[in-house]
């Protein structure tokens, strides 16, 4: 199997949330799972965050890896907690060389046979709720590319973890989300229309200066277009954001 048939089956597989059969423990190990097979880390382990706002694991891949795991929440350091907290992707290409900056983690993962680690935010709606460890024997670290993979595989399965409920999908479930889609969406075409008119833009132009808005204030397109719409948003604002790129 090739690497994009791969990555295009882990992908459906964590994006699976609307299954009546999926639960939360099977996307994370999922994605542990997957993250070994298409990056090369020889292991992986997840951790969630608890409502006490502490880190717990979740998925692990090897018995190393977990005893790792446990011991970077109990000496409350190491890459993967930092991951967690700063929200960004901690590299560390050679684990003899951090000793200073983990004194009790760096020692204890090199005795356990792992020289290079990353430390991935798990995250979704810039919120981040838990990080993934990958774990190599080898220094080094992994490729670019594999690390934006996993971060991918990671941000999926997040989004499907903050979606997944105890309860199946009724069928006026889905069908109440499917409606709201096409309210959003005739709300975006409604703004974009109104934008087109009042600035003389062809709807194309509309759109990009309505997205263009959306994304410098940070927020959801349909939040904007809604804003629009009720007259709070004058397209003037809109419009002058866009001239000014």
């Amino acid at each position: 199997m090739g690497r994009e048939q791969q990555l295009a089956e882990a992908l459906v597989g964590l994006a699976d949330s609307l299954a009546d059969d999926i639960d939360p423990v099977v996307l994370v190990e999922r994605l542990a799972w997957s993250c070994v097979g298409l990056t090369g880390a020889d292991a992986v382990g997840v951790m969630v965050v608890s409502a006490r706002g502490d880190l717990r694991p979740l998925a692990v891949t090897e018995d190393q890896a977990a005893f790792l795991e446990f011991f970077q929440l109990q000496a409350d350091e190491g890459p993967c907690v930092d991951a967690f907290r700063e929200g960004r992707r901690i590299d560390v290409p050679d684990l003899e060389d951090s000793h200073d900056q983990w004194p009790q983690v760096a020692p204890y993962a090199v005795r356990q046979g792992y020289r290079s680690v990353h430390g991935l935010p798990l995250r979704v709606h810039r919120q981040t709720v838990g990080a993934v460890n990958l774990l190599l024997r080898r220094p080094g670290g992994l490729p670019r590319l594999d690390l934006e993979v996993a971060q991918a595989l990671a941000d999926v399965t997040a989004f499907a973890l903050v979606n997944w409920s105890a309860e199946p999908l009724r069928p006026s479930d889905v069908s109440n989300r499917v409606q709201a889609a096409l309210a959003a969406k005739a709300a975006v075409d409604m703004a974009t229309g109104m934008l087109a008119e009042s600035g003389d833009l062809s709807m194309a132009e509309a759109r990009a200066a309505l997205r263009g808005y959306a994304d410098r204030y940070h927020q959801r397109l349909v939040d904007t277009a809604h804003s629009v719409v009720r007259r709070g948003l004058p397209a003037a604002d809109i419009l002058a954001v866009a001239r000014e790129k």
